[in-house]
């Protein structure tokens, strides 16, 4: 199993948010890393701004079931339902609903069941704070 948990940690996923020049990349499961293409921050809004952080929230989330289906492939483990127990379940996790926010609290995004993402950012954000700030505020990890 410790070969399986080092696969998993390895897992390292890159995306770009459809139809803009932003882009993400998730390695070790929790860490994100934001970045823009030039001169993407220094004109977008915070409204389109949410769309495409919450397009690519879910895009990481494909990449990383994907790399998880293929690491454990050549494992007993099953990860699918086979029975009511099962269903029922997965059935109850679709209704989980996790926030995690920025530690200033500017940049909140919401996932239900993991399927479907959204992003808030305050009013004024994207002027106030620089891109490099905004990139590491977007990818802060909440404190343990």
């Amino acid at each position: 199993m410790a070969d399986l948990a080092e696969r998993l940690d390895g897992i390292r996923v890159h995306v770009r948010a459809p139809g803009t020049e932003i882009e993400a990349e998730l390695r070790q499961r929790t860490g994100i890393t934001l970045s823009f293409g030039e001169s993407v921050y220094d004109f977008i809004d915070e409204s389109a701004l949410e769309r495409a952080l919450a397009a690519t929230a879910r895009l990481l989330w494909v990449g990383w079931q994907w790399q998880y289906r293929a690491a454990i492939e050549g494992t007993n483990l099953n990860i699918d339902a086979d029975d009511l127990r099962d269903s029922n379940f997965f059935a109850d996790r679709a209704k989980v609903e996790a926030v995690g926010a920025s530690n200033d609290e500017r940049i909140t995004t919401t996932a239900v069941g993991m399927e479907t993402f959204s992003v808030h950012i305050a009013p004024g954000t994207v002027r106030e704070l620089p891109e490099d700030e905004f990139a590491a505020s977007a990818s802060e990890r909440p404190p343990r």
